[in-house]
């Protein structure tokens, strides 16, 4: 053959970002096929930590119920673990929420880094105290906070789920921001929010990404409300008691 050649024309194929998307969302649920149940048992385990002290009380009659020989300790590396666990599924709620995924599980890298050189979230806090290094960007315990209303939102939209009936879930990631990070972020990133929440999958496609039908994961969903909700409110109680914990809680 004469003449000259020319080079092959090669095509390259690029998905969108929603085939990306559904690609993820379905190797999500093929990997994580329990991953409500492992984030309910998670927390359920933390929980048993805050509440030993009552477990306790009613295995030692001779206590009062209401007392405890020493306060609970909450596990820095066990808190970690499940919020790792989190993370997969908050990626599973869109594109409206994979910014928030990354900062989330950067905050908790943060803390799974600390975790090995201090053992509870306790001892963390006092560190932080301590040392006057609570307030710094980026510190431990900012880290520790900004994490703890990620596991809140993840609470509160669970709850809203299980209280509402329908198949969209958009009111309840607003109703969930909007307690949670809303009073910190400026009006054009609440409109921001807000206009992203529309693409949000519905609770039929949620309950498919989790590979779970709506009888299993509402079980799982209440379980996680139940022992999240003591993880968080102990974790907030620490900085209460702390010489300057209501100020860091009220910090972005």
């Amino acid at each position: 053959m004469t003449g000259h050649s020319h080079p092959r024309r090669v095509y390259i194929y690029i998905p969108s970002s929603r085939v990306l998307l559904n690609f993820y969302s379905d190797q999500m649920a093929a990997t994580n096929e329990t991953v409500l149940t492992k984030i309910a048992e998670a927390f359920n385990e933390l929980a048993d930590d805050v509440n030993s002290c009552i477990a306790e009380a009613f295995n030692e009659l001779a206590d009062d119920v209401n007392s405890c020989s020493t306060p609970p300790r909450l596990s820095l590396s066990k808190f970690c673990s499940a919020c790792r666990l989190l993370s997969p599924l908050i990626g599973c709620l869109g594109i409206a929420f994979r910014f928030a995924d990354m900062e989330f599980s950067a905050k908790v890298d943060g803390l799974a880094k600390a975790s090995e050189s201090i053992d509870t979230i306790e001892a963390l806090i006092d560190l932080d105290i301590a040392h006057n290094a609570g307030r710094d960007s980026g510190s431990n315990s900012r880290n520790l906070i900004r994490a703890n209303r990620s596991v809140d939102l993840v609470r509160i939209i669970f709850e809203q789920i299980l209280a509402q009936s329908g198949n969209g879930i958009t009111d309840p990631v607003l109703t969930a921001y909007e307690q949670v990070f809303g009073p910190y972020h400026s009006l054009a990133m609440k409109t921001a929010v807000r206009a992203l929440a529309l693409t949000v999958p519905t609770k039929a496609r949620l309950w498919r990404k989790l590979n779970e039908n709506e009888a299993s994961g509402s079980v799982q969903m209440q379980k996680f409300v139940i022992a999240s909700s003591a993880v968080i409110q102990h974790i907030n109680n620490l900085f209460h008691s702390t010489e300057y914990g209501d100020e860091l809680l009220g910090m972005i």
